[in-house]
């Protein structure tokens, strides 16, 4: 049997439905696969806890709100910094938000662990930064969740790039979030009646404006654009935000509160929308020149503009595909879905660390 520890960044959504499918789904792994994963730890902001025993109890404090360090956390580091268990490979899940685990994700693949990603900011950051943590190569890092959730997009990029086509061009609409709520300001609903829809959906950040300002797309098109081979910085992908600018340096609350204030201002922009096309939230990445990031008028029978609720597209035009381009479509929104797609990266890692162990 492969033995597997996971030590998991982030309890929070998306983490919390890692947990629920490892631990339901582990003992048909075993059978299936002979790998047997247990969490080593599993931390937040404050700390991580060290064993699995504490795992559910640390799961009911953090859908309460608390912190892990009300559980007596140490720091993270201390436990990336122990060696795993005799026989034992470690696979580091980041599915933390932001960019403040960069620096743990970094300690784990030096300290010669995996890492599956689902949070965008370690690898949206500077190009120094993001080539230090992918060095090791797909055998030590996966992070298709960064891009499509569970829409397999990263993995078909691989494959056409190992098939020897070149990518010319990907357009895409990769949030869920913004194509449910485009979709819902296209039915007459009010603009701020749809966010806070997808808000109790879980359908966005816990603090909305992560989605509504574009960073998220912005950084979906950044990784995009790395994985077919362009060294861009964060800068030179710009984006158009949807917040409206009084309402930037509010709290979430008080945004929330006032967001019904510009539902007008965003229906006048409905309304000037040419007959016959709707608003899609696309990012545009070619293989050379700037790549775009925003709201754009598209045929509404098209692949984009016909997709509705929180489904993702990603349009790939290649030299094998350029006559009729390669569409890839699904969900791209909840964190049992994007859970889906790290627990693929995980059981992939896993497979790959244990055959080089010897398992």
């Amino acid at each position: 049997m492969k033995r597997v520890e996971l030590v998991q960044l982030g309890v929070g959504h998306v983490g919390r439905a890692v947990a629920q499918i490892v631990l339901e789904e582990r003992k048909r792994w075993q059978e299936r696969f002979g790998i047997d994963i247990s969490y080593r730890a599993v931390a937040d902001t404050s700390g991580a806890l060290w064993g699995e025993d504490l795992l559910p109890q640390a799961i009911r404090l953090k859908e309460s709100g608390g912190r892990l360090s009300e559980l007596g956390a140490e720091p993270t580091e201390e436990v990336l910094g122990a060696a795993p268990g005799p026989g034992a490979v470690r696979v580091l899940v980041d599915a933390a938000a932001g960019e403040g685990t960069y620096d743990i994700d970094l300690l784990g693949v030096r300290g010669g662990s995996s890492l599956v990603l689902c949070n965008k900011g370690p690898i949206s950051g500077s190009t120094a930064r993001y080539e230090e943590l992918v060095g090791g190569g797909p055998e030590r890092l996966r992070y298709e969740a960064t891009v499509g959730a569970g829409v397999p997009v990263l993995s078909t990029i691989e494959a056409l790039q190992a098939s020897g086509d070149d990518i010319l061009e990907i357009q895409a609409s990769p949030s869920g979030t913004l194509g449910f709520i485009m979709s819902g300001v296209e039915e007459g609903r009010p603009f701020s009646e749809v966010v806070r829809e997808a808000a109790e959906l879980h359908y966005t950040e816990p603090d909305p404006r992560d989605d509504l300002s574009g960073l998220d797309v912005a950084r979906k098109a950044l990784i995009l654009a790395r994985k077919i081979g362009r060294r861009l910085e964060p800068e030179e992908v710009p984006y158009e935000s949807l917040v409206p600018e009084e309402l930037q340096g509010v709290s979430v609350d008080e945004f929330m509160e006032r967001l019904s204030e510009f539902d007008g201002a965003f229906a006048a922009r409905l309304s000037a929308v040419r007959p016959g096309y709707v608003l899609r939230y696309l990012a545009r990445i070619p293989k050379e020149g700037p790549v775009e990031v925003g709201l754009r008028e598209v045929p509404a029978t098209g692949c984009f503009g016909s997709r509705n609720g929180v489904e993702n597209v990603f349009n790939f035009r290649t030299r094998r595909y350029s006559d009729v381009t390669l569409t890839i479509s699904g969900p791209g929104a909840g964190p049992e879905r994007t859970a889906s797609g790290v627990v693929c990266d995980l059981l992939d890692l896993a497979r790959r660390a244990a055959e080089r162990n010897g398992g």
